[in-house]
Formats: structure tokens, C-alpha cells, sequence
């Protein structure tokens, strides 16, 4: 019987982690295994989906992204639609993939959960042909995404300051919201967000209902909470008891259309991307293997 085989494609930048030891934390739970594994590092931006291409193509059965969910996102890339699954290693910032899929937070219990390998597929999406996994979005969600994304500070506390600024300062756009080609809403909402998965990360859940196996993305409308009310929203938010929120709409489809005033930025799984006024927004299902408790 041939050996399993891994890649683990770290991303050194990633979070707040030095991960030069990386390799030595896998050997101490790996060795002596019927694993055979490399461990590989980034180099530029979209490396790791060409590493994880390949991995496809060597016949690798399992490639594991050590980083957070952007890193997620790149070797997922990689990975579409082929029998390789993927792994999770958190070690990003707020590791929201992780988190919905209840992997282990501590490096050395994911890997055991790596180890055991169960697999199951999930469903992924797209915004006008560009990937994510857990959440998109526009409104206060995107621009505190573009404005986290250029200071090189990591954690909760600058992403908490500049969602802070945001939902003070953030002007909403007018928007109009298609589902599946039937039911239309136009509003003026603080964020929409699209929803793979039910968080943005931190715990932070923004779609309390969200599943990666329905075949649906829940789109979050959100109008601005009062500031007297901001406490006990951003608590409910934290719980995952938003939907118990008057200022949250929940509204599930397949296919998801917006029409903005203008271009402007989209948060794809964290990372702020520059897109058209007009989005096109469509669940893939079961098109990803994961690796699950």
C-alpha cells in the first residue's frame, strides 16, 4: 500500500507567526507515519496556487495552506474540481474558514486532524469569476479589508479600529440585489455580504444559518445599528445571533446579481479586490475536498 502523500504550503508573511520552524512541528507529529510530505514556502502572490496545481498533476492526495483565509483561497485555486483535498492550517489573522469547519487553532492538533485525513466536499463561489470560500462582500466589510490590508499591522485590534472608522465615516451606495433571476431589492444598505460560510473570521458570525454543503450563499444585507444599539449588535454578532437582528436581512440564492453606482472594491475572503460596477455572484457546489474532523 503506497504511502499518503502531503504538501503543506506555508505562507511566512501570513499573521503574526513566525513560521521558519514550521518544518520541525511537522516532523514531531508526522515522522514515523505512513506519510510521505513536503513542506514548501511562498515566494510572490499566487504562488501557492501554482504550487498546488502541480501537487494536482504529481498526484499529491492532500495539500495543506499554512496561513489564513487568503492563503486558503490561493491554494483552493489550485485545487478545483480534483480528488486532492485541502488542509487547513490556521495561521493567518481571523482564520474564518477555520473557524466554520471547527479545525483546530493550535498547529499541533491540526496536524493530527491532517493525519487522520477525513475528506468532504464543499462548495466554493465566485464574484465575476474570482474565487472565494467563506465570505464576499461590499460596503463597510470590503473597505475595512482595503484599509487593513495596507497597514502592516495583524491581528484583531487594527481590523477592529478600521471597521470602527468605517461604520462612522463609511457613505452606503445605492444598490440594486437580484436573486436567482426573480426576486429584486434596491437599498442603501452599511455592507452586503455573501456568505459561503457563516463568518468573516474572529468568530465574527455574519450568517448564522450559511452552509458549505447547501448549494446556497446567504446574502447579509445590513443597514447601519445606531450607535446606542452598537454594543448589543456587535455582541449578538460575536454569538452568533445576528439573525435576531431588525437591521439584518437574510436572503438565500444560487445566483446573486448587484448593480453599483460604480466600480469599486470587494472583499474576497479578506483580500480587497478591485471589480466592476456590476457583479455576478454564483455558488460552485461540491467543488472543493476538504479535510474535516
Amino acid at each position: 500500500m503506497s504511502k499518503k502523500r502531503i504538501l503543506f504550503i506555508v505562507n511566512p508573511i501570513s499573521g503574526h507567526r513566525d513560521k521558519r520552524q514550521f518544518g520541525e512541528e511537522v516532523a514531531a507529529v508526522l515522522d514515523g507515519e505512513e506519510i510521505a510530505y513536503e513542506v514548501v514556502f511562498t515566494k510572490r502572490a499566487g504562488h501557492a496556487t501554482e504550487l498546488a496545481a502541480a501537487a494536482v498533476k504529481e498526484g499529491y492526495d492532500i495539500v495543506a495552506a499554512v496561513g489564513g483565509d487568503g492563503t486558503l483561497n490561493e491554494v483552493a485555486r489550485g485545487l478545483l474540481h480534483s480528488d486532492t483535498a485541502m488542509a487547513v492550517i490556521p495561521c493567518g489573522s481571523g482564520n474564518g474558514l477555520a473557524r466554520c469547519l471547527h479545525f483546530p487553532l493550535k498547529t499541533s492538533d491540526a496536524l493530527r486532524l491532517v493525519r487522520e485525513a477525513k475528506v468532504e466536499r464543499i462548495d466554493t463561489a465566485t464574484v465575476n469569476g474570482e474565487l472565494f470560500l467563506s465570505v464576499a462582500g461590499i460596503g463597510l466589510d470590503a473597505q475595512t479589508a482595503f484599509d487593513f490590508a495596507r497597514d502592516p499591522r495583524r491581528g484583531f485590534i487594527p481590523y477592529a479600529y478600521y471597521a470602527s472608522s468605517n461604520y462612522f465615516h463609511l457613505k452606503p451606495e445605492t444598490v440594486k440585489i437580484t436573486f436567482d433571476g426573480r426576486k429584486t431589492l434596491t437599498c442603501s444598505p452599511m455592507l452586503v455580504t455573501f456568505a459561503n460560510s457563516n463568518q468573516y473570521g474572529y468568530n465574527a458570525v455574519i450568517a448564522p444559518h450559511a452552509s458549505l454543503q447547501d448549494g446556497l450563499l446567504d446574502t447579509c444585507i445590513l443597514s447601519r445599528p445606531p450607535l446606542p444599539v452598537l454594543p448589543a449588535f456587535v455582541t449578538m454578532l460575536m454569538h452568533g445571533l445576528l439573525d435576531r437582528s431588525r437591521y439584518l436581512t437574510e436572503i438565500q440564492a444560487a445566483h446573486i446579481t448587484v448593480e453599483r453606482p460604480s466600480a469599486g472594491v470587494v472583499n474576497l475572503d479578506g483580500e480587497p479586490v478591485m471589480m466592476d460596477a456590476v457583479l455576478d455572484i454564483r455558488v460552485v457546489p461540491g467543488s472543493l475536498g476538504v479535510v474535516t474532523l
